[in-house]
């Protein structure tokens, strides 16, 4: 177990064992002293993901406990001074870090315990938030410029869809959908960006070889 300069230890226990995983903060405080702060837990979440995104060997059950308390001390603080300002930020942060450190067992997981702890109406925030983060993560959050190209308008019409769908998640089975939904919107787009550019290099010889 870790030693901490604010002189708390961790309990002797599983819990303990997995709080030992956070990486501690300069000041070198446990868990509960790191997440007094709605700042704390937003630099913990983003430590989160800094330490453990490169497919570390931790196990991923272990890294969902780790998100899950941090969620749990913004969650339980929500309605105080600080935390209520910072919210949305919170969510976003979460949003983000989850879909990057959880698979799919792991978020469903997730989700599961936020509403069984929290209430419906927090656990579809987090749906919400992960499912807006991954068309963002995918680069299909906004529509593809020129939005206004004849080519594009189908692609940008679902990119729209999608972003509205993330937006109004009810259940975990739709977050499903946005994943999947944000995955192959990120192919389509490469492939046509990729196509127009082709294009547009061929008539650029076109003009070069005029006249010839």
């Amino acid at each position: 177990m870790p030693n901490f300069h604010c002189g708390h230890e961790l309990p002797k226990s599983r819990v303990g064992a997995n709080l030992s995983h956070i990486p501690q903060d300069s000041g070198k405080r446990c868990p509960d002293c790191q997440t007094k702060t709605a700042t704390g837990i937003l630099a913990l979440l983003k430590s989160l993901q800094k330490s453990y995104e490169s497919k570390s060997s931790l196990d991923p059950n272990v890294i969902q406990r780790l998100i899950t308390y941090a969620f749990d001390r913004f969650v339980s603080q929500r309605k105080t001074t600080g935390f209520k300002q910072n919210f949305d930020e919170f969510l976003r942060t979460c949003g983000e870090v989850s879909l990057r450190l959880l698979g799919q067992k792991q978020l469903s997981d997730f989700i599961l315990t936020a509403k069984g702890r929290w209430g419906s109406e927090i656990a579809k925030q987090a749906l919400r938030s992960i499912g807006t983060a991954a068309l963002k993560a995918n680069g299909v959050y906004r529509p593809i410029e020129p939005a206004d190209a004849e080519i594009l308008t189908t692609l940008n019409r679902m990119i729209t869809l999608c972003r509205e769908r993330a937006a109004s998640i009810e259940v975990f089975e739709q977050l499903e959908i946005i994943l999947n939904s944000a995955t192959i919107l990120k192919s389509l787009q490469d492939e046509v960006i990729f196509a127009l550019s082709h294009l547009e290099e061929g008539f650029t010889k076109w003009d070069s070889i005029g006249g010839k």
